[in-house]
């Protein structure tokens, strides 16, 4: 897929977004399903002035609101119903019955949502339908093949009714039987009228369906974009700017915010600036770089689909592509090691990068299921390569010497400023939480580096911290 395939989409957390996506009825539910990216900067601005709109009704007509979704849980989809109609079937009373209540509550719903909405979400009057379907102008939620339909019908079924009573009243055995047999005859006759009746409702209902239909899609887009107005305002989503380079500041990820707050820990809002070419992200192990990549993508496609992201401040440039190729790739069904399948989804990246002329790639730990040498060589091979290309990419790695004065370099702070004797004591009274703590000390922000710094090295001071035999410490220290 150019925008992620199913397993990326889980990992940097779009599928926790999209399944915490509260469209109420089955037709949003079927637009959260078929959300793609789009690829037109005047629609994608369309969609961004209509969840802008949006947001302001959910904040400023809550009871209005309310009442929709009310409505919204109410509806069933009679999309097939429509179509079947389309195509010249007579509807049955069941059908006919679906038709009618959603037609009365898409009518309720246009009674409050045309007053608020934009001219773009106006419902068009469906009254014509359920005056076809409600002769008697009895305005309830039942249905059934009325005599107001036929004056035929209605002798049939007075007939009908003036022969049951016989029955009912009649004490001879023979008598009961001739009549029970004229009143077979007669619902024969009104079957035969019945079924005229629902076929001349269906062709009149036949000359709106195409109304139904464009009120249908309405819906789809009110439910939408309402789930979407309120996701935005839980989290405090902002609208992002199209230009030319990726920029955000005071990015977040909510599902690792989520998570985080379980733990009573918060999650530490970041900033980056990503421009044309190549960008290399380092930072000590336990660092974040991962979640760095993964909220970065997340937000990416999230804006990309029209969404608001999740950041105080973003701007974005229209991708034909987004990739996402972490550490932890493999296919076992295909007998490959994580680092067979990280080319074959290479071999999908630069396949991208060669056909489509502005995409985003981020690469967690390339490389690093092989042997050192090698491993930075590739990391630096790609790097250079990434810059030959109009397309943003941002590379994770743990490899010194893979950054030149011409490649972009941000580093997470970690524990670069971290006094470890006081963290250390904090450890020792409380052992059991060292993990904690160290993740509780950790700057997970990021900096901007404009010199060839190594790597950081915190792998021996988080293993002291945690606690290793003094020994073993000594002896890997003595090898740096």
């Amino acid at each position: 897929m150019r925008y992620l395939d199913l397993k990326n989409r889980e990992k940097i957390g779009l599928e926790y977004l999209t399944n915490n996506l509260t469209t109420i009825s089955p037709y949003g539910n079927l637009k959260k399903r078929d959300i793609i990216p789009i690829e037109e900067p005047e629609t994608l601005e369309v969609i961004f002035d209509h969840l802008e709109f949006f947001i302001k009704r959910c904040q400023q007509n809550k009871k209005e609101i309310q009442k929709i979704d009310l409505l919204l849980m109410k509806l069933k989809d009679i999309s097939n119903i429509v179509l079947n109609l389309q195509k010249g079937k007579i509807l049955d009373e069941v059908e006919l019955f679906e038709l009618k209540i959603n037609a009365m509550i898409f009518m309720e719903i246009r009674s409050i949502s045309n007053d608020i909405f934009l001219k773009d979400f106006h419902l068009i009057d469906l009254s014509p339908i359920i005056d076809i379907l409600d002769p008697g102008s009895k305005k309830i939620p039942t249905f059934h093949i009325y005599n107001e339909y036929s004056e035929k019908l209605k002798e049939i079924r007075y007939k009908k009714a003036e022969i049951e009573k016989l029955i009912f009243s009649a004490k001879d055995n023979q008598l009961q039987i001739k009549l029970k047999e004229e009143r077979r005859e007669i619902v024969v006759l009104e079957s035969c009228e019945e079924s005229k009746v629902k076929m001349e409702i269906s062709r009149r209902l036949t000359f709106y369906t195409n109304d139904i239909l464009i009120d249908i899609d309405k819906i789809k887009n009110i439910d939408f974009t309402l789930a979407k107005a309120k996701l935005a305002i839980k989290y405090g989503a902002n609208r992002p700017k199209i230009g030319e380079h990726i920029e955000f500041i005071g990015m977040f990820n909510p599902e690792i915010l989520e998570t985080l707050k379980m733990k009573n820990q918060e999650f530490q809002k970041l900033d980056i600036l990503l421009k044309n070419g190549n960008t290399i992200l380092t930072g000590a192990n336990m660092g974040g770089k991962s979640v760095i990549l993964k909220t970065l993508t997340l937000n990416l496609i999230l804006a990309q689909m029209g969404f608001y992201v999740f950041s105080d401040y973003a701007t974005i440039p229209i991708l034909k592509f987004i990739q996402f190729l972490s550490d932890d790739i493999q296919d076992v069904s295909k007998g490959l090691s994580s680092f067979g399948a990280e080319i074959m989804k290479l071999r999908e990246i630069t396949g991208c990068l060669r056909t489509y002329d502005k995409g985003f790639i981020a690469l967690d730990e390339f490389a690093r299921g092989t042997n050192p040498s090698e491993g930075k060589k590739f990391v630096k091979g790609l790097s250079n390569y990434m810059k030959n290309f109009d397309s943003f990419s941002i590379m994770a790695t743990h490899y010194d010497g893979v950054v030149d004065d011409s490649t972009p370099h941000y580093q997470v702070v970690g524990l670069k400023n971290i006094n470890f004797d006081s963290l250390k004591r904090k450890i020792d009274l409380n052992n059991q939480n060292s993990i904690s703590l160290i993740q509780k000390h950790m700057d997970y922000s990021i900096e901007k580096i404009y010199s060839n710094l190594e790597v950081p090295k915190d792998a021996l001071n988080v293993a002291a911290l945690i606690g290793i035999d003094e020994d073993l410490k000594d002896i890997i220290k003595n090898l740096y």
